[in-house]
């Protein structure tokens, strides 16, 4: 298809998402869902300094608003907390369950769902679409910034004579949501989110999606 129908198709949107149960999250230094903690920023979204791996809405959070942030990394099970906080993650209940009537915050951005309570998340799972083996050249203007505290939480990078070669190794990397080769410095930038970093927008023209 042309660079816009795929621009229209990344993150990968999950098919559906369903609720798993009310869990004990632990605080800050010992979360659950730490699937995010080290990003700072995140297209529009941003997390709370003072609360690592959080994206906060004071008044726009729904579960489609998280899910859909959850997305971009391709995690597994996305987390609600106290009526606007999301986190995502590839395993949840490290501190155990919760009883149900412990999560009964409603959503900041839609009253009729739930969303966590104090230190409890309402947990869900997301199911996504498999990924074909087919990648799409992607202007990096289309796709969503992130910034993080370290670069390997966003991407790694591996030396390739070519933009080809590039796209051949993050096919066969299972945590390679997407890659930009740098001509200049000769250097595959594997990505972790389906979302360029920074560093890595400045010096790529176009980013190869797995769609």
């Amino acid at each position: 298809g042309s660079g816009r129908c795929a621009a229209a198709s990344v993150p990968p949107q999950p098919l559906e998402f369903r609720h798993v149960g009310c869990y004990v999250d632990g605080g800050n230094g010992n979360r659950d869902l730490v699937g995010l903690e080290g990003v700072k920023k995140f297209g529009q979204f941003e997390t709370q300094p003072d609360v690592p791996g959080f994206f906060y809405d004071e008044a726009k959070m729904t579960l489609q608003l998280c899910s859909q942030m959850c997305s971009y990394g391709r995690f597994r099970y996305f987390g609600v907390q106290a009526s606007r906080y999301c986190c995502c993650g590839l395993a949840y209940g490290s501190h155990g369950i919760a009883p149900a009537g412990d999560c009964s915050r409603p959503c900041s951005g839609n009253s009729s769902q739930i969303c966590g309570g104090v230190l409890k998340n309402s947990i869900y799972e997301l199911t996504y679409s498999s990924i074909d083996p087919v990648m799409s050249k992607l202007p990096v203007t289309s796709l969503l910034n992130i910034t993080a505290s370290a670069s390997s939480i966003t991407h790694r990078s591996i030396a390739a004579s070519s933009a080809v070669e590039c796209a051949t190794i993050c096919y066969g990397s299972p945590d390679c949501q997407g890659c930009a080769f740098a001509p200049s410095s000769r250097m595959c930038r594997l990505l972790r989110f389906a979302a360029v970093p920074a560093e890595v927008a400045s010096e790529a023209e176009w980013v190869w999606m797995k769609l």
